[in-house]
């Protein structure tokens, strides 16, 4: 959805700096700028078909229940000990991702604020990033031989308008 409004907006850019080129005695410097912006607004649709065709790809690599799924093999918690348990301390182990929502969902959560509420697509957008993240978590404790993670933490900060950085992070260890 976001994609489609972004190529509809470079489109209309396109035709009406096309239009003003076309505008009789012009100047010929006018003519080539206005020929100029409407080929750079053309063009900026490329980067954008490849940030699409790069998400395309991470969807099909990670399909909701990869995400999603509940880690059973690796015990998670958030407290620094695992009562009854010796523990041989591995090190720190982390996942970050930074996450963002498409131009629609975006400027439809900015619409909310006018009346308040609950914005849920970014809810889901960090929802979605701290199972990313978990999972990359885990992911690095098992290169290190883990049975748990403890003392497990999230920290989470805005990149920029719309996108956030979600960090889970904690300590790996083994049982002895």
């Amino acid at each position: 959805m976001g994609f489609l409004l972004f190529c509809l907006l470079q489109a209309a850019c396109v035709i009406a700096f096309a239009v003003l080129g076309w505008i009789p005695g012009l100047p010929r410097w006018a003519q080539i700028l206005f020929y100029a912006l409407a080929a750079f607004c053309a063009l900026l649709v490329l980067p954008a078909l490849g940030a699409l065709r790069l998400r395309w790809k991470e969807v099909a690599q990670w399909d909701a229940k990869h995400i999603f799924k509940e880690e059973t093999t690796m015990l998670l918690v958030n407290i620094d000990y695992i009562p009854g348990k010796e523990l041989e301390v591995l090190g720190l182990v982390k996942g970050t991702v930074v996450q963002s929502k498409n131009f629609g969902k975006d400027f439809m959560a900015g619409m909310k604020t006018l009346v308040g509420g609950e914005i849920t697509g970014y809810t889901e957008m960090l929802n979605e990033a701290r199972q990313i993240a978990m999972k990359r978590m885990v992911d690095d404790a098992e290169g290190l031989g883990a049975d748990a993670v403890i003392n497990i933490r999230y920290g989470s900060s805005a990149v920029m308008q719309g996108a956030a950085e979600v960090i889970a992070y904690g300590t790996a260890v083994r049982f002895k």
